[in-house]
């Protein structure tokens, strides 16, 4: 029978079309022993090196290295052509970081297929299936996630700092991350206040960022001048930088990029280096400067926290006492409603930060009273429908009181929120159900449950039990039901409120 006589078979189909060639995949064969014996032209482009390099027995034309993706190294078992000439069974879905002999590294999905004859494996086809920007992506999501993990807890600017630079280095397998901080003068010196990595590459004084200064033409000084990002993906190769390359062979660093910002509102740079060159894409890039941003915000809440924890604890203790000194028949009433609402919110389970912002929140949720007329505020008759609108401001006035104080969420949206009702009935924006936030309904039903148990001047005190069953009989409809069941409970254990208002209320 002739070739062209013989059936055709998808072994035949794959040989004639060229489709090996065509593919979008690299294939390499595998002899037994572990050499490079064949490829298609497409692993050429991918490597960046020719066939016949490909094929030598000289391991300095091609340089593997392979790592995982947490940047540990394969060992040889672990190869998945190793694994297929050893067991015969073919690997599927392995991911490679791979050092290409430009000096790059790029990621690939790698199969491994035993070749076999008279039932004797003879070799290994692998397929690499290009990778690196899905590998990429994953590396910065998990920078992102890991940085955001700060905000969770008030840890300082050079807690936040120090943080940064190891989980840059530890998650992402930067070799060298470092923060520095420019120092005003004509020598223009940058300090090194956090680093992580091969640190030993960072010295004093060996940057700056003086245009006068030699070591203050390089990335570093460019990104503090101009505030703009400098990335250079082949460090031996920027002009600049001809007294940093000795340094940067002996560190083993390929590439940086160096990102200008202001963590506490200093100028400053955090400055990025990989072992490989084109390490920094633009994905990768804007990744970093993202991080850098969220960085500035969680400093920057770290000092307002550290502030108000000693100065702004008093402005608003202060505050609050303003706004009830002008209705002295609501004196306490919202420390009172600050202390229930936080104990609702313990039984309910949230966790301790939250329980003491909704403690604080109770405490300053009418603060925007201080815009209305006394005359109003202490009127012992039934209000117009004009007066009525404008105590309801109240809510809005507050929030915008409070959210220009920068104070931690939910505080000011507790003062926006606490008269809206679950069936879409309260103000200032009718919302309706779960739009309201949570501390927002507990603070609502403390609020209420306080001022039905305590005189007003357009009506007597109604008492603590029939408070109790009002926000019970509109449970569903006006009042969390959770909320409101706790609230109950809280009571019936022998909750009390306090009669005097504490010296100061804030835990912020």
């Amino acid at each position: 029978m002739s070739d062209v006589d013989a059936p055709l078979t998808l072994e035949s189909a794959l040989l004639e079309s060229h489709f090996i060639e065509a593919t979008g995949t690299a294939f390499m064969l595998r002899d037994a022993t572990g050499r490079v014996i064949d490829c298609n032209e497409r692993a050429e482009r991918v490597f960046g090196t020719s066939r016949a390099d490909l094929l030598s027995d000289d391991p300095m034309k091609v340089t593997w290295n392979p790592v995982h993706e947490d940047g540990s190294t394969f060992t040889l078992e672990d190869l998945p052509s190793v694994r297929a000439l050893r067991t015969g069974d073919s690997v599927y879905g392995v991911v490679q970081g791979i050092e290409i002999p430009s000096g790059e590294q790029r990621w690939f999905t790698v199969n491994a297929y035993p070749v076999l004859r008279d039932g004797e494996v003879r070799g290994v086809l692998l397929a690499y299936l290009e990778a690196t920007d899905r590998v990429r992506r994953g590396h910065v999501v998990s920078m992102l996630l890991d940085v955001n993990r700060l905000s969770t807890a008030v840890i300082g600017e050079s807690g936040a700092l120090r943080h940064l630079c190891a989980q840059l280095v530890a998650t992402s397998q930067f070799a060298l991350v470092w923060v520095g901080v420019a120092q005003p003068g004509p020598d223009g010196r940058v300090d090194v206040v956090e680093s992580a990595g091969a640190t030993d590459y960072v010295s004093d004084d060996f940057v700056s960022w003086s245009r006068s200064r030699p070591n203050g033409l390089g990335p570093v000084g460019t990104a503090l001048r101009t505030t703009a990002t400098v990335v250079s993906n082949d460090l031996l190769a920027v002009a600049n930088m001809a007294q940093w390359r000795e340094r940067v062979v002996r560190y083993g660093l390929r590439s940086s990029v160096i990102l200008p910002f202001s963590p506490g509102g200093k100028r400053a740079v955090l400055a990025v280096y990989a072992r490989h060159r084109n390490a920094f894409d633009e994905l990768t890039v804007s990744g970093l400067e993202n991080i850098a941003r969220e960085v500035e915000r969680v400093i920057a809440h770290g000092v307002s926290a550290s502030q108000l924890a000693t100065a702004l604890s008093g402005t608003l203790t202060a505050l609050a006492r303003i706004t009830e000194a002008r209705d002295p028949y609501t004196a306490g009433h919202q420390s009172r409603v600050g202390s229930l609402a936080s104990v609702i919110a313990s039984e309910l389970g949230l966790w301790t930060d939250l329980v003491e912002r909704i403690r604080d929140a109770g405490a300053v949720h009418d603060v925007g009273k201080v815009a209305l007329s006394s005359e109003i505020l202490i009127k012992p008759s039934r209000l117009t429908e004009l007066e009525y609108r404008m105590i309801q401001r109240h809510a809005l006035i507050g929030y915008e009181i409070l959210s220009k104080a920068s104070l931690p969420w939910p505080i000011a949206e507790v003062a926006l929120q606490h008269h809206e009702r679950l069936n879409g009935s309260g103000y200032p924006n009718a919302l309706v159900g779960d739009d309201i936030i949570l501390p927002a309904r507990i603070v609502a039903v403390a609020d209420v449950v306080e001022a039905m148990s305590n005189h007003r001047p357009y009506r007597p005190s109604v008492g603590l039990e029939q408070a109790l069953d009002q926000v019970a009989s509109n449970v569903g409809t006006l009042y969390d039901a959770d909320v409101v069941a706790q609230c109950l409970k809280v009571f019936e254990g022998g909750f009390e409120f306090a009669p005097d208002q504490p010296e100061s209320i804030f835990t912020v």
